[in-house]
């Protein structure tokens, strides 16, 4: 077997000494001692002894060059790829989901210009969705447009790291903060609950969720195609973080076509957890428009409420002088969409709504939002009122 071995100085250079140091501690090295601008490390392995020297400063002038030792080393004692061992030095502390996609009729490592760029909207939207879930005080069957300050500074910290050939790949990459104290719990402890992954971070509990979610959608679409429950199936797992966005954002992953999908988790080393199995979840092209169904399904039965919409009145219908239609064209807070909504609004609103649309000004409107076939409809419509034009 070829294995390739880094040469770049720059890649070398880029790798942090702390870095090096929780990827070795994560891998079971012990240290022997230290050595002027170096850390000495150790590890037996099937009864020979392995020695690497870990550098301590990254000012040093031939850092790269100790980088590049030690990369060989462990590249020698893991019987793997120096690249291999690289890349996970790089994300040692970063939970890492990979998505694996299969579109068909294309070369290694590639996808269409459309779906690529739905696969990448559809991993911002499961994150979202997870987050929303860890952050929200009860999870929901439809989610908030909205999102609170929590869910949009994980956004900025998420990473998407390069694809790979052999399918079109993307790695999810989340910053966890290293664990550092040993009286936290440990690797492969027996004794630990669920209750202790409680005490883990937001980052981490976003990751666990995902995959968790992830892994009740793919479970209740089994059940939904052998089953007579049908949407029951979804409705249930919503305490786990199954919700209409985040089978949405699954149906995006298989693109225009329903290609199948993969999507797997590996927490970060720096900071290790119980012993948990993640095996990867792959989708098959029949699970998705089960998946897309009970989006649609959880939309109609489950409204979003709050929801404030902005726009312009592009219709009106009113037979006497009671409650009448509308339709707004515009967005909902915190999604740029344009969209449109439907909804009937009493006397008072109506000529108010009315004069907004011989005038062309814009409106705002706050509700509960719910799908009804292909139209949204904003049911109890409240604090509607003109928001420009107006002195």
């Amino acid at each position: 077997m070829i294995r390739a071995q880094v040469t770049d100085r720059d890649a070398l250079a880029a790798r942090l000494p702390s870095e090096l140091a929780m990827y070795l501690r994560a891998r079971e090295w012990t240290i022997r001692g230290r050595s002027g601008s170096g850390i000495q490390w150790v590890k037996m392995i099937d009864g020979e002894e392995f020695e690497a020297l870990q550098p301590q400063e990254s000012t040093i002038r031939d850092y790269a060059a100790r980088v590049r030792d030690l990369l060989n080393v462990l590249g020698a004692a893991e019987d793997r790829s120096e690249l291999e061992v690289l890349a996970d030095i790089t994300s040692v502390s970063m939970d890492v989901h990979t998505v694996r996609t299969f579109p068909p009729d294309n070369g290694p490592g590639m996808i269409g210009l459309d779906d690529g760029v739905q696969a990448f909207e559809s991993v911002r939207s499961l994150v979202i969705a997870a987050a929303y879930a860890v952050s929200a005080e009860q999870p929901r069957a439809v989610q908030p447009a909205r999102k609170s300050a929590e869910v949009l500074r994980l956004l900025r910290e998420v990473r998407i790291g390069p694809s790979a050939e052999g399918s079109f790949i993307l790695s999810v990459r989340t910053p966890v903060p290293p664990r550092l104290s040993v009286a936290q719990p440990a690797l492969f402890d027996d004794d630990l609950t669920d209750d202790d992954e409680s005490a883990e971070p937001f980052e981490r509990r976003v990751s666990l969720r995902l995959y968790d979610a992830i892994r009740a959608a793919h479970q209740a679409a089994n059940d939904a195609l052998v089953g007579p429950n049908g949407l029951d199936v979804f409705t249930q797992a919503v305490p786990t973080g199954v919700s209409a966005n985040l089978c949405e954002a699954l149906v995006g992953l298989g693109g225009e076509a329903g290609h199948p999908f993969e999507l797997s988790l590996r927490l970060a080393p720096s900071r290790p957890l119980r012993a948990r199995m993640f095996e990867p979840v792959r989708f098959r092209r029949d699970h998705l428009p089960v998946l897309a169904s009970a989006a649609r399904e959880m939309r109609e039965r489950v409204p979003e409420e709050g929801v404030v919409v902005v726009g312009n009145v592009v219709r009106l219908h009113r037979e006497g002088s009671g409650t009448g239609e509308i339709s707004i064209a515009g967005t909902l807070e915190g999604d740029d969409r344009l969209r449109r909504v439907w909804m009937n609004l009493d006397g008072e609103d109506y000529v108010e709504a009315t004069r907004a649309h011989q005038e062309m000004l814009v409106v705002s409107v706050r509700g509960d939002l719910v799908r009804r076939g292909t139209r949204l409809f904003l049911t109890n419509p409240a604090a509607f009122r003109v928001t420009a034009g107006e002195d």
